[in-house]
């Protein structure tokens, strides 16, 4: 596996998934998730939450509406939206993205910053997270 980092808008790359980093319920109200919905439509936010609850440490998949990525990945890091999360939320999202990304056969992700806008983990933190998972 390889791993590349970097600093780029999630809503525009041409990836088999992006990860969304979920509240449980599905509702894309803030940070990435506000910025996938509002950049690839409100299918996204509905099928999500068709679909909920999402437990931390499960994932769901749903389209990605008019995104140039082809699947968008649900990783909740908290139960409801706008909640502060840890780095073992994090951990728990990262590892149920990657479990999903490997069922569906899924060549190239791109998974941001897990935790560190809303809910509060620091980039450092978040990313030696991600990393290790």
């Amino acid at each position: 596996m390889q791993v590349h980092v970097a600093q780029a808008d999630i809503t525009n790359l041409p990836v088999d998934a992006i990860v969304n980093p979920a509240n449980s319920k599905g509702i894309m109200g803030g940070g990435v998730a506000a910025a996938i919905r509002r950049h690839g439509g409100e299918e996204i936010q509905t099928e999500a939450m068709s679909r909920a609850p999402i437990a931390v440490g499960a994932a769901l998949v749903t389209g990605a509406g008019s995104l140039p990525a082809k699947f968008v990945i649900h990783a909740p890091t908290m139960e409801e939206p706008g909640m502060t999360t840890a780095a073992e939320n994090i951990r728990r999202a990262a590892r149920a993205a990657l479990i999903a990304a490997h069922a569906n056969k899924y060549q190239v992700l791109a998974i941001p910053g897990l935790g560190t806008g809303i809910g509060g983990v620091a980039v450092e933190e978040a990313a030696r997270a991600i990393v290790e998972e």
